[in-house]
């Protein structure tokens, strides 16, 4: 006789979280944001990222307008956690977790229109907030996502924050230049656990190391101290044992 296992329940999807880090702040979208994205010229390069269909739809024109960024009014998807990224006071980018409560996963984007503040990992603090989110708080087992096999830079980011490659839908997408392969990636709870003990150790361990270099240099700096006493002013000195 065939034997069937447990089957888990479903996740329950809990409210949308806003989630702080260092340096961004992942939190509901608010209509002020809109005169953030609008300071930002149209990036080629950012939007591909989402795939090629934008540019069907493009008419070359630099900026957004008010109209296409406030179009889109459907009703809320309780499966789809959708966040905007504050730094200094400001909207920069997105990002959003698709849930699908029945498997214990979720797809992961994230986007950052503010083209002069890639770079400096603050993709990356946003990426390690929401998997900490979604593991620790959500309940998931698993987060994927899909990247363009040339997209190094983003690439990097998620293998940075646990993710793995997992395989690659060869010619997947069209783009002006020719087909493009998407690169499939994801991280399992297990895993993530395992990669933010390894993280944290190595920040201890970066620590540590700086104490000790910060010492060293000092120690030299100072020069060699004379036995039975201590420079601790001009010309003065006191004993020490």
């Amino acid at each position: 006789m065939r034997s069937f296992g447990l089957v888990l329940d479903r996740l329950t999807l809990p409210p949308l979280p806003t989630l702080r880090g260092e340096r961004v702040i992942v939190r509901v979208w608010r209509e002020s944001d809109v005169d953030d994205w609008l300071r930002y010229a149209i990036d080629p390069e950012e939007e591909d990222g989402y795939g090629s269909a934008w540019r069907r739809a493009w008419d070359g024109r630099r900026y957004r307008t008010r109209e296409q960024l406030t179009a889109d009014r459907r009703p809320p998807d309780p499966r789809a956690y959708t966040w905007a990224v504050e730094h200094g006071g400001h909207c920069i980018g997105s990002t959003e977790l698709f849930v699908d409560a029945d498997q214990h996963g979720a797809t992961y984007t994230v986007g950052l229109f503010a083209a002069g503040l890639r770079g400096r990992g603050l993709g990356r603090e946003v990426t390690r907030l929401v998997l900490s989110w979604a593991f620790e708080v959500l309940g998931a087992h698993r987060v994927q996502l899909e990247v363009l096999a040339g997209n190094r830079r983003a690439i990097n980011c998620y293998l940075a924050c646990g993710f793995r490659r997992e395989g690659v839908r060869r010619e997947a997408e069209l783009y002006p230049d020719g087909w493009k392969d998407i690169v499939m990636m994801g991280v399992l709870c297990s895993e993530y656990a395992a990669h933010s003990r390894w993280l944290e150790s190595s920040a201890v361990a970066a620590a540590s190391a700086r104490t000790a270099f910060t010492m060293a240099n000092n120690s030299e700096s100072c020069g060699p101290i004379r036995a039975g006493a201590a420079a601790v002013g001009d010309g003065d000195a006191v004993s020490i044992v």
